[in-house]
């Protein structure tokens, strides 16, 4: 069923100059909204303490899930399509484990902890966001379908556990913004 996604999806690169693209930059540079978004949030001229701690919950959330994603491939390795001699490439890539795809994790975890903090509109442009992310690394054919979806449940685990700590914030967070943000 995997390889049946991808190649469903994958079999449109490379047959027209602009999709092809269209799709590279959203799988190589569409990411790079996640930290444009943490530096205008901590930055912002209206800025308050409760942006600031918004930005570090969404930064806890994605490291978070970045080392369960980690820890997940190093029990489980998950070949790449063009490891495979599946589909077309249309962006370069280190041959390491597919599955979870980092670049979908990030922004998912970004649009899941949008979400339990009830940052509704904010959390729907992410969860775009992500699925475009994780569309056009498919279409580009250096992830699988299922590695997106992996990614989707890695990000939702890792925000929750941060939002889980949420009541600790305290603790940590007010000490970090007490010392980093004069």
């Amino acid at each position: 069923m995997n390889i049946y996604l991808f190649n469903i999806i994958n079999h449109l690169a490379g047959r027209n100059i602009f999709l092809d693209k269209i799709m590279i930059f959203l799988a190589r540079y569409l990411i790079w909204i996640i930290p444009l978004f943490l530096f205008y949030l901590w930055f912002k001229k209206s800025s308050d303490q409760k942006n600031k701690k918004l930005s570090l919950f969404i930064l806890a959330s994605v490291i978070v899930s970045f080392i369960f994603a980690w820890g997940i491939s190093l029990v489980y390795f998950h070949p790449r399509p063009f490891v495979m001699n599946l589909g077309t490439q249309l962006i370069p890539h280190y041959p390491d484990s597919s599955f979870p795809s980092g670049h979908a994790t990030a922004a998912f975890a970004v649009a899941f902890i949008l979400l339990f903090l009830k940052k509704y509109k904010e959390s729907t442009w992410f969860f775009v966001m992500a699925f475009l992310i994780g569309l056009a690394r498919v279409f580009c054919g250096v992830h699988f379908p299922f590695d997106i979806i992996g990614s989707f449940f890695v990000a939702a685990i890792g925000a929750g556990i941060v939002y889980g700590f949420r009541r600790r914030e305290n603790t940590f967070f007010e000490h970090f913004l007490k010392r980093f943000s004069r």
